[in-house]
C-alpha cells in the first residue's frame, strides 16, 4: 500500500504542473488570479455536494469530522493567498524559480512530522533539509534578465511562507487514523469553501462593480477556472488525499509532501524550459538540483 500511496502522490504532483501553468499564464494576461480561484471552487462545489449525496462518508465521531474539515478549510483559505501571491511573482519573475521556491515549503510539514509526530530525523533527512535551505538561498540570489526589480522575490517568499502553513493544515488529518473516515471528496469540499470564504472576505463590494460583471462575461476567466477545477477535482478526489492516507498508514507520513512536490517540481522545470523557453542559469539550476537532492534525502526511510 505504501507503493500505491507514493504512486498516487507522484501522479498528483505531475497534475499540479497544469495548476502552475494556469496561474502563471492568467497572471501574465492580466486575468485576476483570485477570480480564477473563486470560480474554480464554485465550479467544483456542486460536484462535491452531488458526489457526497450519492456516496456519503462512513460514520465517524462528530469532533473528528469537525476538526478534519476545519483543518482542510484553513488550508483552502490560505491557498487562496498562496496562489494569488504566486501569480504576482510569476507575472514579472521567472516562473520556474518562483514555482520551485513556493514548492520548497514542504520543509514545514516535514519538520512538523519530526517535531510533533515522532518521525525520525536521520542523517539523510538532516542532509535533505540542508540541501533545501541551500536551494532557497540559490533561488533568492539568482538574477534573471527578463524580470524587473525584486517585487517578484518578495511575493514568492510570502507565498512560500504561507504555503508552509497551508501544507501543514492539509496534511495534518492524515496522521490520525480515525480521520480517514472523512473522505477525499469531503476534504476537497471543505477546501473549496475555504477558498471561497477568503475570496469573499477580500473582494467584498468589488464583486458588484461593472468591471467585475464584465470580467464574468468574458470567456478567458472561465477557461482558466475550468482547467483549475479539472486539476483540483482529479487531484483531490482520486490522488492526493488518498495518497496522504496510504503513506501515513505505512508510518511515513512526513514523506508525503516531499514525494508530491518532487514530481511537480521536475515537471514544472521541464514545462518552464520547453514551453516558456526560460533559460536555466547557473544559480537557479544549482538551486533546483539541491531541492531535488533534498527531497530524495528527506524521503529516505
Amino acid at each position: 500500500m505504501m507503493l500505491l500511496g507514493i504512486a498516487l502522490l507522484i501522479a498528483a504532483g505531475t497534475s499540479w504542473v497544469v495548476l502552475g501553468a494556469v496561474i502563471g499564464h492568467a497572471a501574465r494576461r492580466n486575468i485576476p488570479v483570485p477570480s480564477v480561484q473563486a470560480l474554480s471552487a464554485a465550479i467544483m462545489l456542486p460536484v462535491s455536494i452531488g458526489v457526497l449525496l450519492i456516496h456519503p462518508d462512513p460514520e465517524c465521531a462528530p469532533h473528528v469530522r469537525l476538526l478534519t474539515m476545519l483543518s482542510i478549510f484553513g488550508s483552502g483559505f490560505l491557498n487562496y493567498f498562496v496562489l494569488n501571491l504566486m501569480g504576482k511573482a510569476m507575472k514579472t519573475g521567472p516562473n520556474g524559480i518562483v514555482w520551485a521556491m513556493v514548492q520548497s515549503a514542504l520543509i514545514f510539514p516535514f519538520l512538523a512530522g519530526v517535531i510533533f509526530f515522532g518521525v525520525a530525523l536521520t542523517a539523510f533527512r538532516l542532509t535533505g533539509l540542508g540541501a533545501i535551505l541551500a536551494a532557497l538561498a540559490c533561488f533568492g540570489l539568482a538574477r534573471d534578465n527578463n524580470s524587473t526589480g525584486s517585487d517578484w522575490r518578495r511575493a514568492a517568499l510570502c507565498s512560500f511562507l504561507l504555503a508552509g502553513i497551508n501544507q501543514n493544515l492539509s496534511n495534518l488529518p492524515s496522521y490520525f487514523p480515525e480521520a480517514a473516515a472523512v473522505g477525499s471528496v469531503s476534504r476537497s469540499l471543505s477546501g473549496q469553501l475555504g477558498t471561497l470564504a477568503a475570496f469573499l472576505l477580500m473582494q467584498g463590494r468589488g464583486l458588484f462593480t461593472p468591471e467585475y460583471r464584465a470580467l464574468l462575461r468574458g470567456g478567458a476567466v472561465w477557461r482558466y477556472a475550468g482547467l483549475l477545477a479539472g486539476v483540483n477535482l482529479v487531484s483531490g478526489y482520486f490522488l492526493m488525499y488518498r495518497g496522504f492516507n496510504l503513506v501515513a498508514e505505512a508510518g511515513a507520513g512526513a514523506v508525503s509532501y516531499p514525494v508530491l512536490v518532487s514530481s511537480c517540481m521536475v515537471g514544472f522545470a521541464l514545462y518552464s524550459s520547453v514551453v516558456l523557453k526560460e533559460k536555466l542559469r547557473l544559480l537557479p539550476g544549482l538551486g533546483l538540483a539541491c531541492a531535488l537532492a533534498g527531497l530524495v534525502c528527506i524521503s529516505w526511510s
